[in-house]
């Protein structure tokens, strides 16, 4: 735990949030650095932090500012978390949950920090599972198969936030879709299953009403299933490759 640092990405506006998730950390231990969230509702986006013809097009809806505020306020941690000495961040956003587990799956991923670069610790769904190794009872760290939803919480190391850093902007997709792009950024990345933490019920500030209107009607997404078809076929492509690779190495030991 030395080596690690805790960033709680958190709205000036959202208070409430902030204090409730202070009681939940304090309760597992946890000390934590607060992350400023980028504002959409307040906030001007650059060309250089978002491309929003590319986003219309690949994910066939037009740009919500919500959405590439919390893009930026990932990037944003990852630099914060850059400039520190430590070796891993848990990143959380403000409206998670953990099990009772949390502490032990953590501190098992830790101990094994030599096997990934990056973890998830929740998700929308389980993503078509494939097992890599178990890291407690029960609990397995995996490869998804599809896409797996949600950035509430995850653990990297500092090559991870190095190549993300590098490579994520300008944003062109919701960043539960980018920073799962592993063979992008080439790293190892994993989820955990079952996942040890899980977002609160209750209103998003994302404004996912909004997300929704800007959808476009389905006869101008032709370049989005197209787009969406190819990084389906490369994730599988990518497990497949890691499953293989993984393998050989277990055949050589």
């Amino acid at each position: 735990m030395n080596n690690l640092v805790i960033y709680l990405i958190n709205l000036d506006r959202s208070p409430e949030r902030l204090s409730a998730m202070q009681e939940k950390l304090s309760k597992l231990g946890l000390k934590f650095v607060r992350v400023p969230a980028v504002d959409g509702k307040k906030t001007e986006f650059t060309d250089k932090q978002v491309n929003a013809k590319k986003y219309s097009l690949l994910h066939g809806k037009y740009i919500t500012p919500t959405e590439v505020a919390c893009y930026i306020s990932h990037y944003n941690t990852m630099v914060e978390f850059l400039k520190s000495d430590k070796k891993f961040a848990l990143v959380l956003e403000d409206d998670m949950i953990f099990s009772d587990k949390f502490l032990d799956v953590l501190s098992a991923l830790l101990k094994k920090s030599d096997d990934w670069d990056l973890v998830k610790l929740n998700g929308g769904h389980s993503g078509g599972n494939v097992k890599y190794r178990n890291i407690l009872p029960n609990v397995n760290l995996v490869w998804n198969l599809f896409h797996q939803s949600k950035t509430g919480a995850y653990l990297m190391n500092r090559k991870a936030a190095e190549s993300y850093v590098k490579k994520m902007l300008p944003m062109f997709v919701p960043i539960d879709h980018e920073y799962i792009k592993f063979w992008k950024y080439g790293l190892r990345g994993f989820s955990v299953s079952p996942f040890p933490s899980w977002e609160e019920d209750g209103p998003s500030t994302i404004d996912y009403k909004m997300v929704k209107k800007n959808r476009k009607p389905w006869y101008k997404k032709f370049p989005t299933f197209g787009y969406k078809i190819f990084i389906a076929l490369r994730r599988i492509v990518w497990v497949l490759t890691q499953v293989i690779k993984n393998a050989f190495t277990f055949i050589k030991k």
